[in-house]
């Protein structure tokens, strides 16, 4: 990458098929369930040519997650055992809290910032995401930085 080339964080449901493929690609050959690019292509249904022009420049989020320091900001309710749940989440996931500033609760919800060492983490960071998010008394969840 160049020194003046940016990162972006841009939702798959806006990807083209072309990058979303060739993020499958990335995967099959990673995850060894195929062992050439060929194949891995084939299986896709995209072409070689297309996963070469794109996949210097197309990564999952979890790729640059993982091994660092993610802060999140999250909205909970304020009831009992909500913020005990997160945090219940991150040590089932192996996460190491590093900080963590809860608001005072007003209108029935309190704002929280956790910061998270990711290294140890054995789920991606989507799954942990979706975990956290499903958690009763969590109203909203956004990633702050790395």
């Amino acid at each position: 990458m160049g020194e003046d080339s940016k990162l972006y964080i841009i939702r798959e449901e806006i990807l083209s098929d072309s990058l979303k493929k060739t993020l499958k690609v990335k995967e099959l050959l990673e995850s060894g369930r195929v062992k050439t690019i060929n194949e891995a292509v084939k299986q896709v249904g995209i072409s070689r040519s297309a996963f070469y022009k794109y996949r210097d420049y197309v990564f999952p989020f979890s790729k640059f997650s993982k091994g660092k320091i993610i802060t999140l900001s999250m909205v909970l309710d304020h009831m009992p055992g909500v913020l005990s749940s997160i945090l219940d989440v991150v040590a089932n996931a192996r996460g190491n809290v590093v900080t963590i500033n809860q608001s005072m609760p007003s209108m029935g919800v309190a704002s929280v910032t956790i910061s998270i060492d990711t290294q140890y983490m054995e789920m991606s960071l989507e799954n942990f995401l979706e975990k956290l998010s499903s958690q009763n008394g969590v109203r909203k969840i956004e990633i702050l930085g790395e």
